[in-house]
């Protein structure tokens, strides 16, 4: 959760998103509900409503921080004609959030900038940008508080059984979820490059499950490679003719688990509480993860030597703070995918611990625990005081709490990583 779409913004334009004509078309926009009454109303702008991840996790932090606060809470996003968002997310939400759309870009835009939340008689105006809300949640778990997980409504479930069952999967068969960014999915942010993997590394892992009697249920984006597969088993629904962004929901939702990669969809699992294994994953401040989940990064290699970069290397050169292709070029790293057989091992493991066979290796937990914790601690050392214009920054590095698991599996046959 970045800014690059606000990077090239000028004063003037920044003048003219906070301007009195924008303020007032919010004032407008909220008078509805403020007229109302009926106790506090808290509003947030989502200029980001098109993405998964931000169409997800931002709402679910507004009701974190401000749910039982506050009688409303007002989510504005841009009009759908404008930019379209998904509609089976809207639904999970809106038992406690209201969207609002709106056609003011201008209005929208204004949650792309950080200060803090501001109270105006009843109303709460929540100027904070969702890196800052999901640093400002990372420290929310650090301080022992829980994850509340989002509940399916009951209409959203329904309609989701019911369209599986026209589709021929209305029957009680296991249901793994998978999906895989790759290069067909905004090609346009290259900057984000190095998160894409294939598809067909995956096959071994998916022809486990189909050996083990799962239904494989592949999500994500139409312009994804299509997944070719013999068995029946496998259902690429992004290409399915009688696909609906509410089975995005509804299939995480009852997935005995997940196989994802740092890219939107994995947000859902994290917010239902779907246990979930993260593939071809890179470090970042931010990427919490629920007890259930775990963890296998990509291998970073030094481009200059070619050597293998240990996960204590890593944290010495704050690569967590890397996260376009151009900061990795410059950093003198490469990212490699995880090979197949690193996925069917991870995959298998994943599988065991969600049925309660595997033993794992605590020496291995509690090292990558250490380095994770010592590395923070050294981070925030070096931070200097915050300033006016460093309220955004990485403060964060989410894989050192307390329960975050990486795969085993990889650790065992990898001993170079926690060196």
């Amino acid at each position: 959760m970045h800014k690059p779409e606000i990077a090239s913004l000028d004063t003037n334009a920044v003048k003219e998103i906070f301007s009195e004509k924008t303020l007032g078309s919010l004032v407008e926009t909220l008078g509805p509900i403020l007229q109302q009454g009926g106790g506090k109303t808290l509003v947030y702008m989502l200029p980001a409503a098109s993405r998964l991840g931000h169409m997800t996790l931002e709402p679910f932090y507004v009701r974190h921080f401000f749910g039982e606060t506050h009688d409303t809470l007002a989510v504005i996003i841009h009009d759908h004609r404008f930019k379209a968002h998904s509609k089976g997310l809207r639904r999970l939400h809106e038992p406690r959030i209201t969207f609002i759309e709106s056609m003011n870009r201008k209005l929208v835009m204004m949650g792309h900038f950080n200060a803090r939340a501001l109270e105006i008689g009843p109303l709460t105006w929540a100027v904070i940008s969702p890196s800052a809300m999901v640093r400002n949640f990372v420290q929310y778990l650090e301080a022992g508080n829980p994850i509340n997980h989002l509940k399916m409504p009951g209409d959203l479930t329904e309609e989701g059984d019911a369209l599986l069952a026209s589709m021929g999967y209305g029957d009680d068969r296991p249901m793994i979820v998978l999906h895989v960014r790759d290069m067909g999915y905004l090609p346009e942010m290259s900057y984000h490059s190095f998160r894409a993997a294939k598809i067909e590394t995956y096959k071994p892992a998916i022809d486990y499950l189909v050996s083990k009697g799962y239904r494989v249920i592949r999500i994500g984006d139409k312009t994804s490679v299509k997944l070719e597969h013999e068995s029946p088993l496998v259902v690429d629904l992004p290409h399915h003719p009688d696909y609906s962004d509410i089975l995005d929901v509804c299939c995480m939702a009852k997935a005995r688990f997940a196989i994802t990669c740092s890219s939107g969809p994995e947000s859902m699992a994290r917010a239902l509480g779907t246990p979930m294994l993260t593939l071809n994953g890179y470090i970042q401040p931010d990427y919490w993860l629920n007890h259930d989940d775990v963890l296998l990064l990509k291998t970073y290699r030094d481009t200059a030597t070619g050597e293998k970069i240990s996960y204590d290397s890593m944290l010495s050169k704050n690569l967590f703070l890397e996260t376009t292709t151009e900061g990795f070029e410059r950093a003198g790293i490469t990212l490699e995918d995880n090979t197949p057989h690193e996925i069917l091992e991870a995959v298998q493991e994943m599988d065991m611990r969600i049925s309660g066979t595997y033993v794992p290796d605590e020496a291995l937990d509690n090292r990558f625990h250490e380095l994770s914790v010592q590395h923070l601690a050294r981070y925030r050392s070096e931070l200097p005081d915050i300033g006016p214009g460093e309220q955004d920054r990485f403060e964060t590095y989410a894989f050192a709490l307390p329960w975050t698991r990486y795969s085993q599996s990889f650790m065992q046959a990898n001993p170079w990583f926690l060196r």
